[in-house]
């Protein structure tokens, strides 16, 4: 009869510690600022004769990682002409940049097809308790850990080395002759000490009769907690919709600090 209660008391324990995995919660993320870092790595969409800035930037919530390499963020991309709220909510792999799984929304997709009416939630925190639940059984299941993030300078030390991410592009030029634009570009990453190694290559636009990257760079890193490995934050900015001002676009880029690395 003992042994039998034990035995209930241990399920009874397992199915609790369980069911509090399965129901963990995740609150709003915290905004990490990126204009400060965009307007210092692309100055000539920041001119002083401009009247207003030509380059707007998404806003950049970092949420945390998980202990095998995944990262995940919430982003809301730049609303140029709707008057609506996007926003986007992913889990990627840093290793192989590969996302894992991915949130899209558009504030559009709920207006009152009648009257026109905005219905949808238009803030972060409107959209985030009405998906808390879906949020956070993703973030979850991915094994994504919530904490408060550092965003590095593009050269950083780590495990008492030094590395610089960097950026180089290849350009070219619309068809008809119009704006300069980026057909490629890649992202590299240098140590004195291990050499220097190309963690990404952007999509070859080279034989497109219209391309709209304005330009391509870099404005820092993320590190992991848990392993030797950052998310390099690259910004790809595309021209506006209807001109400036333009949009800069966020893209995760995976990169191991340990291995991959050449000196030749």
């Amino acid at each position: 009869m003992k042994t039998a209660k034990t035995t209930g008391l241990i399920l009874t324990l397992i199915f609790s510690v369980a069911t509090q995995a399965l129901t963990q919660t995740y609150a709003q993320p915290r905004e990490v600022p990126i204009e400060r870092f965009v307007r210092q790595n692309f100055p000539k969409f920041y001119d002083r004769s401009n009247s207003y800035p030509t380059l707007i930037p998404e806003a950049f919530y970092p949420i945390g990682w998980s202990k095998d390499g995944k990262f995940a963020y919430y982003s809301e991309p730049v609303d140029e002409a709707c008057g609506c709220y996007y926003a986007y909510l992913a889990i990627q792999d840093m290793r192989t940049d590969k996302i894992i799984w991915e949130f899209k929304y558009d504030q559009g997709d709920e207006d009152d097809l009648v009257t026109g009416k905005q219905r949808g939630s238009g803030n972060i925190r409107e959209l985030w308790k009405k998906n808390q639940k879906l949020f956070s059984e993703k973030l979850a299941e991915n094994g994504i850990v919530a904490s408060r993030v550092v965003m590095l300078n593009k050269t950083f030390s780590a495990g008492g080395t030094s590395y610089t991410a960097r950026s180089a592009k290849k350009m070219g030029q619309n068809i008809d002759g119009g704006e300069i634009r980026v057909d490629l570009y890649t992202v590299s990453l240098r140590s004195t000490k291990l050499g220097t190694k190309t963690v990404f290559t952007s999509e070859d636009h080279s034989t497109d009769d219209y391309w709209f990257m304005l330009d391509a760079g870099l404005i820092g890193a993320i590190k992991s907690p848990y392993e030797n490995r950052v998310a390099i934050i690259a910004i790809e900015a595309m021209k506006g919709y209807e001109g400036p001002p333009h949009t800069a676009q966020i893209r995760i880029v995976g990169a191991d600090l340990t291995s991959g690395f050449s000196k030749y």
